[in-house]
């Protein structure tokens, strides 16, 4: 088993007047396996991203807190709010806008790059909502290459997963395909991943195993993201 330790000090920190972020991977800079990038951001109320393009990257958002309002060329418009993860295939190109629907509360949400498949192909968009009971002491998958379990369709052959993790026994995370590697980021409470311990904004990357041992050690949510290793690490 081979392990990377990403602690909150090692992301990029930035902010500015209506949002701070912290990237743990920049897209086309760093990777871990086909996860190019990993943007953990605070938006300020009634404030967002406006429309603006992407192509070939399979591009999704995880809702932390509050409602996020999207548009994109494809006609897709909705407001998408806490337990739900929304995802977007840039395909051959697509615009897109994503702002805090609230005028009043501040938007907290993880924005996942992943490299596709393949290039190319027409851009679409699609969401999983969930019952946030369904992923307490359960890795609950959210987008699969194959929606899988009602899970949302990502063009690449990653899974991508959340968790709620609580009391005293270990919970045992199974690869879905072998080769592949995980990233288990730490976005609230504490945590025991591989050995690893993680705080808030703490990670840690495993790779070359079949199963990744969880242990909470103070209630504590996970992202996790398993994607194929071919493309190696860059930090």
């Amino acid at each position: 088993m081979k392990t990377l330790y990403r602690p909150d000090a090692d992301r990029i920190h930035r902010s500015d007047a209506w949002k701070t972020s912290a990237y743990s991977f920049v897209p086309y800079q760093t990777n871990f396996g086909a996860m190019c990038g990993l943007a953990d951001d605070v938006v300020a109320a009634g404030q967002g991203f406006g429309m603006h393009p992407h192509r070939d990257m399979e591009i999704s958002t995880i809702i932390v807190r509050g409602a996020q309002r999207h548009r994109d060329t494809t006609g897709s418009t909705h407001v998408l709010g806490t337990n739900a993860v929304q995802t977007m295939s840039a395909g051959e190109g697509i615009s897109h806008s994503e702002e805090n629907a609230s005028a009043t509360e501040p938007f907290r949400s993880f924005q996942l790059w992943v490299y596709p498949r393949a290039k190319g192909g027409a851009p679409r968009h699609e969401t999983f909502r969930y019952d946030p009971e369904a992923k307490r002491n359960r890795f609950l998958l959210a987008l699969s290459p194959d929606r899988r379990d009602g899970s949302a369709l990502i063009g690449q052959d990653a899974f991508v997963s959340v968790a709620t993790v609580e009391g005293p026994e270990p919970r045992s995370y199974a690869m879905y395909s072998k080769g592949d590697g995980v990233y288990v980021h730490c976005v609230e409470g504490e945590a025991l991943v591989a050995g690893q311990r993680l705080g808030p904004g703490d990670a840690v990357g495993v790779w070359e195993t079949d199963v990744v041992e969880v242990l909470a050690t103070k209630r504590a949510e996970l992202l996790l993201v398993e994607v194929p290793m071919e493309r190696g690490v860059r930090v």
